[in-house]
């Protein structure tokens, strides 16, 4: 019997079971879920732990992006509603930018000096201060939505 070394996932089933200390592997190192020392009846405690089935990954992963979406919408909400606090639109735009320049100090170098002809040649950083958000998301999302190259 051989055990991973993972750690129990606590929405798992976990079983423990007394079994013969001779059957574990003679190792210097512990197994995991098992306990310190045989007992004086040379047995020793093991955790088993249950699979988790398919049908409970396919709805964890459904739950999931279920989430992203309502995420999703919740930011959409704000920005149509313009209640997007400066630092959280500087934020969305930096990580928008990121998608199109790409990470880091490019994305924020196109943020402060990148001058958008469709705005008039103003900055990315210029519209969010002037509360033209909206605009500026629909745009970039236009954007990186173009294939590169």
């Amino acid at each position: 019997m051989t055990t991973s070394g993972k750690k129990i996932r606590i929405p798992q089933p976990v079983l423990q079971v007394s079994v013969d200390a001779a059957l574990l592997p003679k190792s210097p190192v512990k197994p995991a879920g098992a306990s310190a020392a045989p007992g004086s009846d040379g047995k020793a405690r093991i955790n088993i732990v249950a699979p988790i089935a398919p049908k409970a990954v396919a709805l964890r992963q459904n739950l999931r992006q279920q989430s992203v979406k309502a995420a999703v919408a919740r930011v959409d909400a704000a920005i149509e509603a313009n209640t997007v606090s400066p630092t959280e639109a500087k934020a969305l735009v930096l990580a928008l930018a990121e998608k199109i320049v790409g990470p880091g100090a490019a994305a924020e170098k196109w943020y402060r000096s990148h001058h958008l002809a469709a705005f008039g040649g103003r900055t990315p950083a210029q519209m969010v201060r002037a509360g033209e958000l909206p605009a500026l998301v629909a745009h970039m999302k236009g954007d990186a939505a173009k294939p590169k190259g």
